[in-house]
This record gives C-alpha cells, sequence and structure tokens, in this order.
C-alpha cells in the first residue's frame, strides 16, 4: 500500500470497517474522516444512533440505507453532501436536522422513512433531489430555505401527513409530481419567483381548499392539480400564457370560482378558445365561474 492510498483509507469510513452487532448499536466516527463511503453501514439492523465527526464533508449514496432501527443522526457543520439513498428506508428514523453547511441532498435520500416527522433543513441547500422525502408518511411540515433554487421531481410525493409547506423565493419551477398524493396537504406559500407549475405536481392533494398563483407564473401543467377534490377557488394571475392540457382541474369537485387577473379576451387567447371545463369524479362536467379582474 502506498502513502496516497493509506491516507485515503484514513480520511474514508468504507463498508466492514464495523460490524453489524448488538456493541455496534451506537457508534461514534472519529474526528478526521471526511466521507462515509457508499453501503458503508447499508442494511444494518443493530444500528441505532450515529454520531458523524466534524471533519466529514459527504455521505455518500446508500451509506446508511435500510437501516430499520436507526433512530438517531448527530450531523455536525461541516457537512456538505448527502448523497442519493443515503437514508432511504430507514423506518425508525423520526427526526433530522441538516446543519447549515449542507448544500445538496441526493435523490431518494430520506425516501421511505416512513416515521420521519420533523425535517430541519440547511440554509445553504441548494437542490434537493428527486424523490427525496417520498413517501415520508408522517411528515407534517416543511420549509424550503431560499438558499434552494431547485427541488426535483416527486420529491415529497405521497408524503399523506405533509400539511403545510413554505418553499423557497427563488424557485421557479414545482417540479413533475413534487406534491403528488399529499393528501393532507392544506397550506402552500409558493415562490414569487414561480414560473412554472410542473405536470401532477399537486395531483391528489385532496385537502387543498383554495390558491392563489405568484404574479410570474405562465404555465400550468399537465394534471397540476387534478383529483384537488376540495380545491374551490384559485386564483390565476393575468401573464398566464399556458395551461399545458385542458383537464388541469380534472376531478377538483369543489371547483366553482377562478379569478383571472387579466381580460376576457387574454383569457380567450390561453384557452385557445376552449371553454375550460371541470370533469368531476362522478363523470359530470361543470364549467367554473371565472372572474376578470382586467389588471392590465
Amino acid at each position: 500500500m502506498n502513502k496516497i492510498e493509506k491516507n485515503i483509507e484514513e480520511l474514508v469510513v468504507f463498508a466492514g470497517q464495523y460490524e453489524d452487532c448488538e456493541a455496534s448499536r451506537r457508534i461514534v466516527i472519529p474526528e478526521g474522516i471526511e466521507e462515509i463511503a457508499e453501503n458503508a453501514f447499508r442494511g444494518y439492523t443493530h444500528l441505532t444512533e450515529i454520531v458523524l465527526p466534524r471533519s466529514l464533508k459527504r455521505i455518500s449514496a446508500c451509506a446508511f440505507a435500510g437501516c430499520q432501527n436507526l433512530r438517531r443522526v448527530e450531523m455536525r457543520h461541516g457537512l456538505e453532501e448527502i448523497l442519493d439513498e443515503a437514508f432511504s428506508s430507514c423506518s425508525s428514523l423520526t427526526s433530522i436536522n441538516i446543519p447549515d453547511s449542507v448544500k445538496r441532498i441526493g435523490e431518494g435520500c430520506f425516501e421511505a422513512c416512513a416515521c420521519l416527522s420533523s425535517v430541519k433543513l440547511s440554509e445553504s441547500l441548494v437542490i434537493i433531489g428527486s424523490g427525496a422525502f417520498a413517501y415520508c408518511f408522517n411528515l407534517v411540515d416543511v420549509t424550503i430555505p431560499d438558499s434552494c433554487v431547485l427541488v426535483e421531481f416527486n420529491a415529497f410525493a405521497n408524503c399523506f401527513s405533509l400539511e403545510g409547506v413554505k418553499l423557497s423565493c427563488n424557485m421557479g419551477l414545482i417540479d413533475e409530481s413534487t406534491f403528488e398524493g399529499c393528501r393532507s396537504l392544506k397550506y402552500v406559500d409558493l415562490p414569487t419567483k414561480l414560473v412554472k407549475i410542473g405536470r401532477r405536481a399537486f395531483k391528489g392533494c385532496t385537502s387543498l381548499a383554495s390558491i392563489i398563483l405568484p404574479i410570474s407564473t405562465s404555465v400550468i401543467g399537465f394534471d397540476a392539480f387534478a383529483d384537488c377534490s376540495s380545491l374551490s377557488r384559485i386564483a390565476i394571475p393575468k401573464d398566464l400564457r399556458e395551461i399545458e392540457d385542458f383537464d388541469a382541474f380534472g376531478g377538483c369537485d369543489a371547483l366553482t370560482d377562478i379569478s383571472f387577473g387579466g381580460s376576457r379576451e387574454k383569457w380567450e387567447q390561453v384557452m385557445r378558445g376552449n371553454i375550460l371545463t371541470v370533469q368531476k369524479s362522478d363523470c359530470t362536467v361543470s364549467a367554473p365561474k371565472i372572474s376578470f379582474m382586467n389588471l392590465e
């Protein structure tokens, strides 16, 4: 082993360096370690608590995936990345405090952490990967810091207990299926710079009763609000350019009023001469009342 290889081994925790045994229920990673390697603790059934050092920069893919009895993770300032599926299916994890040094949360990072009810995100966070918190059935609320510019598709899909969301003011896109199936979602603080609501972004959010789209919104994607059965009112800004599919509100059984910031003529341009109708869950069809604010 040459000196470079030795130095690398001293900086990284690789798979097999710790045993999955009763004596390893609580593991404290020593200072000096900069990375937890891929699969390092994957599937450890005895591990209940992990304490990470201040020197740690990266938690690699699947590092703690499937640690079903992991209840506590102590992260320190200095950590920069938590990569794909790092804590996926850690079904006993109830809360996580991500230090403000973390800039990236990878794809599926906390996916299927079924008991996770509380998450504090880093104030330096830039990207949340696809499916990062999907199927976190007990997550109640989430605040995306203003440092974050991208939350990828499915990030919070099927978080059945999620009631409130505050999104970063610097997000221009709510990606495809970001909150699909969040059936308890009642309140969403939308970004002031929002340009597009992606396909199925809020599909199946059956507790969402009303929503006001920011003035910057220009595109509503296919099925964006489909099956939001409690949605009764929506305010749409005057500069909306496109509704990708006129079934964007399909299954919105309670939708009776749409406020449009522009004129009737501008609305007709958006609709390309069509009339917006809603096919309800009982297969009947209704046409919401459109109010024109004429804020030209």
